[in-house]
């Protein structure tokens, strides 16, 4: 993961928990933490989605957005480098190579 993306993500975590319970809006946290509202959308989707409640205003179509309640930000921080240790090239390259020699070796058998 690029040092941008992260620190965009610490940015909209701290938002979020600095919001203590309240529901905010994808422009709204974007404001706050000075990022396009398409950015914030992006990372909120593919990274903090398993760690974010979603509530739609049905009258106004506005998607409103809060921290799960009892979630740690130091918690999420852990989550989200594992993910990135696994999902790094050459550690995604041993893994399936040792699958694949795994799976080669059972066929021999």
């Amino acid at each position: 993961m690029r040092k941008d993306k992260i620190t965009n993500i610490i940015k909209i975590v701290n938002c979020l928990k600095q919001a203590e319970e309240g529901w905010l809006w994808i422009r709204e946290i974007g404001r706050r933490c000075g990022l396009h509202h398409k950015t914030v959308s992006r990372l909120i989707n593919s990274q903090l989605s398993m760690f974010i409640e979603t509530q739609r205003l049905e009258p106004f179509n506005v998607e409103m957005i809060r921290l799960k309640p009892g979630s740690d930000v130091n918690g999420i921080f852990r989550f989200l480098s594992t993910m990135d240790k696994l999902n790094t090239k050459p550690r995604a390259a041993k893994i399936k190579k040792i699958l694949g020699e795994s799976s080669s070796s059972e066929k021999k058998e």
